[in-house]
């Protein structure tokens, strides 16, 4: 089974507790069993919050955190990536906004990155990827309105225009779609990657069929 529903303490917005590529996760301590996502994973928080997919954004090649995370706490997920035998970067972006993961959507090709971010140079180098700054549909939070991975990408119902765009930046196709019974910024209720994907317990069945056609998983 590709995909697992679940709800962690009552939280259903599960895409706030962790990210995930094709080479790892990070999820927060409290997250469930992540063996649909088959990638190494740690458990960790960041800045003394459960809040990893709110804090940080990444790819197979890199992982980008705030400036606030500390060493110890870098150092703890860089020994993680090491003794897994990844050679995954971590960057560290400094600057007024902190909430990576809503700010930043990225996959193996591509990084769309909000207008409020001013370090595309170094996204860029971390990531080894293309980065191009814009919005998706008039929101600045690039990475709250989509999930992208190597297989297909769910992005916000008011960007049906922006579709075409899109999946010739991220090199896959997608479609528009909602999590939890209807909310618009996806990336809260999904932790996904080419494997597979965890998501909210509120998404309805008609919600997880355009997760599952978005993301490839009915190839």
């Amino acid at each position: 089974m590709h995909l697992r529903q679940v709800s962690i303490n009552g939280e259903d917005f599960i895409g706030l507790l962790g990210v995930s590529t094709d080479n790892y996760a990070i999820t927060s301590p409290g997250m469930v069993d992540v063996d649909v996502l088959g990638v190494p994973a740690v458990k960790t928080k960041l800045y003394g919050t459960n809040l990893v997919g709110l804090f940080c954004a990444g790819n197979s090649n890199g992982l980008l955190l705030p400036y606030f995370i500390s060493k110890e706490r870098v150092s703890f997920i860089r020994e993680f990536f090491s003794g897994k035998g990844l050679d995954v970067q971590v960057g560290i972006l400094r600057g007024k906004y902190t909430a990576i993961g809503n700010l930043i959507a990225c996959n193996d090709n591509a990084a769309l990155v909000s207008p409020r971010i001013d370090s595309s140079d170094e996204i860029a180098d971390i990531l080894g990827v293309e980065v191009r700054q814009s919005d998706i549909a008039g929101h600045d939070e690039v990475g709250a309105c989509c999930v992208v991975t190597n297989r297909g990408f769910l992005t916000h119902p008011d960007a049906v225009d922006e579709l075409h765009d899109l999946s010739d930046f991220f090199g896959v196709s997608g479609y528009v779609g909602s999590v939890n019974f209807g909310f618009p910024f996806i990336k809260s209720g999904i932790v996904a990657n080419s494997n597979g994907y965890l998501v909210g317990s509120k998404t309805t069945g008609i919600e997880i069929g355009r997760i599952d056609e978005a993301l490839g998983f009915l190839d």
